[in-house]
């Protein structure tokens, strides 16, 4: 395994050209159609089966990597479990140790580093098979109203949506949220956005992600694509009944992001238009960092705004969007999850972003950002620019880079989610 450092402004040039592509594989659709009603996933024996030879390289190869090891091993023992939902998903909440009192000094030290390292592995699989064979079954979408809340069937819930056309202003955005790993519809970021939102708009429909991110890691990541492709199944029914196109608005938390951005490359390829916008909050890095047609680009909507808070470790740190707002700097941890174990805080560093985005719909002064010059600028945390709302209320003609400084937090403890975990190898590789 290579430690070479590839830095941001290098990783950045080498995917300006994927950044306004499509979707070109037609092998990737043709497949999905021919098996709709399929609904079992790349299991245990399809991954360490069909790709064993590969699978066994990329092991041996995380082997030589000492910080690899120790992570894997202390994933093993349990030192981390992955935290489970608090609240009405009858999960339990637990206190997770400080992974750096257990590493040695110079590991402990560099946690963040590690958490890279341990994520570049997952580049080490065959992902782009995974994601291209793929498949999922048909999952629910959440209709929630003004006081109401109704669930269907994807497949079929455009049926059901074609009575709220004549009530609705044809310029009127419908948002749809796609949450990220291990979210739950009811949890917390979930609740935040869709309570924000029905302040704004009618109807806020969720994407219940379940049956696709509750699992391993790799497996979720995997199944990315051919969410998307449920999805974009479903706006292309909608839009056949006649809700235009540049009214739906996705936004993506985490994997939930890739989706969005799949999604958004599907209909530019077959329907031949545009979302209106992609909000994208905190695009997962692991399994992500390289760029490929499986992840986020700013060609994937008419508009693509990205906020970032966990740049480089659980969120990908390049500017994907039309429009890129950072969350205290690059590499700055969030003020508000300083409190926090060392572990803990990355999850809370990540799950910012739909924090502050959910409260950006009542108040424009969250997320109200200055423009920087250049990437230099934005790292060094003197962006001077024009102040302007990166949050909800982002214009589409914003352009750029753009840092938000958070006010002095209050110090509280927030419920605890779980969050992708890179020391628990049980999750990367084998549940399903």
């Amino acid at each position: 395994m290579s430690n070479e450092k590839v830095d941001v402004p290098t990783r950045i040039n080498q995917s300006a050209n994927l950044n306004a592509g499509i979707i070109t594989d037609d092998d990737f659709l043709s497949d999905q159609n021919a098996s709709e009603t399929r609904t079992g996933y790349i299991g245990r024996g399809d991954l360490c089966g069909r790709h064993a030879q590969t699978a066994a390289r990329a092991v041996r190869e995380m082997a030589r990597c000492a910080a690899v090891t120790l992570l894997a091993a202390l994933g093993a023992l349990g030192v981390l479990g992955a935290v489970g939902v608090a609240g009405s998903e009858g999960g339990r909440s637990s206190e997770a140790p400080d992974l750096a009192q257990l590493l040695p000094p110079l590991l402990g030290a560099s946690l963040e580093e590690l958490v890279r390292v341990a994520s570049n592995s997952c580049d080490a699989l065959p992902l782009d098979a995974l994601y291209s064979q793929t498949h999922v079954p048909d999952i629910q979408l959440i209709e929630y109203g003004q006081g109401s809340q109704l669930t269907y069937p994807l497949s079929v819930a455009h049926q059901r949506l074609r009575v709220l056309l004549p009530a609705a202003p044809a310029a009127s955005a419908l948002p749809i949220y796609v949450p990220g790993w291990w979210n739950t519809p009811h949890d917390d970021s979930s609740t935040a956005i869709v309570t924000a939102l029905l302040n704004r708009h009618e109807t806020v429909l969720l994407l219940d992600t379940r049956p696709v991110f509750c699992k391993g890691y790799i497996a979720s990541a995997a199944g990315v694509g051919g969410l998307a492709h449920r999805l974009y199944k479903f706006i292309k029914s909608l839009h056949a009944e006649g809700w235009p196109l540049s009214s739906v608005r996705l936004i993506g938390f985490s994997l939930g992001a890739h989706v969005a951005g799949v999604t958004g490359k599907l209909v530019r390829k077959h329907l031949h238009q545009r979302l209106e916008r992609i909000v994208a909050l905190d695009p997962a890095r692991p399994c992500f960092a390289r760029p490929s047609r499986w992840r986020l680009a700013s060609g994937d909507a008419s508009f693509v705004q990205v906020v970032h808070t966990s740049a480089g470790v659980l969120g990908l740190a390049e500017p994907l969007g039309h429009a890129d707002v950072y969350a205290n700097g690059v590499l700055a941890p969030q003020p508000e999850c300083e409190d926090r174990s060392a572990a803990m805080a990355l999850g809370c560093d990540h799950a910012q972003a739909w924090r502050l985005y959910a409260a950006s719909v009542s108040d424009a002064r969250v997320l109200s950002a200055r423009r920087c010059a250049n990437w230099a600028e934005l790292n060094d945390g003197g962006c001077a620019g024009a102040e302007t709302s990166l949050g909800y209320s982002c214009s589409a003609d914003s352009r750029g880079l753009y840092l938000y400084k958070s006010p002095a937090p209050a110090r509280k403890r927030e419920p605890q989610l779980r969050v992708f975990n890179p020391l628990d190898l049980f999750g990367w590789l084998l549940q399903r």
